[in-house]
């Protein structure tokens, strides 16, 4: 789909939509306001897949900042967005259950776009 009909065609989600989407099968994301469905991105990860599993239905925003520039996702992998988070969840203070459940860096396979992309 080209990228202007996800602006367009943009879809509402909750974060309680988001979280049911948390396996490797099934692994949706909140980048920064924006749902993303990176099931089928998984195996190119460059990263790998467990560092976007790790954040399997919930908000990476902060985690993904921190490594990626600005547009890395409208460039490599704009199919996986798929609609917008509920401007009143975006509004609410981020659940310390955000964090990665592994306990593992919080960089995770989102390092590897950064890699790339050079952040």
């Amino acid at each position: 789909r080209p990228f202007f009909l996800h602006i367009i065609m943009s879809k509402i989600y909750s974060s309680t939509d988001v979280a049911s989407h948390n396996s490797k099968q099934d692994c949706w994301v909140i980048l920064n306001g924006q749902v993303l469905d990176v099931t089928h991105f998984l195996k190119d990860h460059p990263g790998g897949e467990l560092s976007i599993v790790n954040f399997a239905g919930k908000d990476a925003s902060e985690e993904f900042n921190m490594i990626h520039p600005e547009g890395v996702i409208s460039k490599y992998a704009p199919d996986t967005i798929i609609g917008k988070l509920d401007p009143e969840d975006a509004n609410k203070e981020k659940p310390a259950a955000s964090k990665p459940a592994s306990g593992g860096s919080s960089g995770g396979c989102f390092a590897f776009l950064g890699s790339i992309c050079g952040k």
